[in-house]
């Protein structure tokens, strides 16, 4: 698997966490578990029999996914506009 490779996944990781961050709007706690399962998948022991690099960047993709969406919550939603609060807004 080519270096190029490895950046496409991880920035797709990357772009896909940040999309959900901005169009969903889940509760506080929900991104808190999002870094806690981070964490869990990435200290967790690989799967038996599955070795190499497609392992390593599954797992990377995946840590890193749940570590955007965990953590750019507070700074995504600090320039995003809600409509309730907009003039004209019954």
């Amino acid at each position: 698997m080519s270096t190029i490779a490895v950046y496409v996944a991880y920035g797709f990781s990357v772009a896909l966490a940040l999309l959900f961050v901005y169009l969903f709007h889940a509760r506080w706690y929900w991104h808190v578990l999002s870094v806690l399962a981070a964490l869990a998948v990435g200290f967790s022991p690989p799967i038996s029999g599955w070795t190499g690099l497609s392992r390593d960047v599954t797992y990377g993709a995946i840590v890193l996914f749940l570590l955007v969406w965990g953590v750019a919550e507070p700074f995504v939603h600090r320039f995003h506009r809600h409509a309730h609060g907009a003039p004209g807004h019954a």
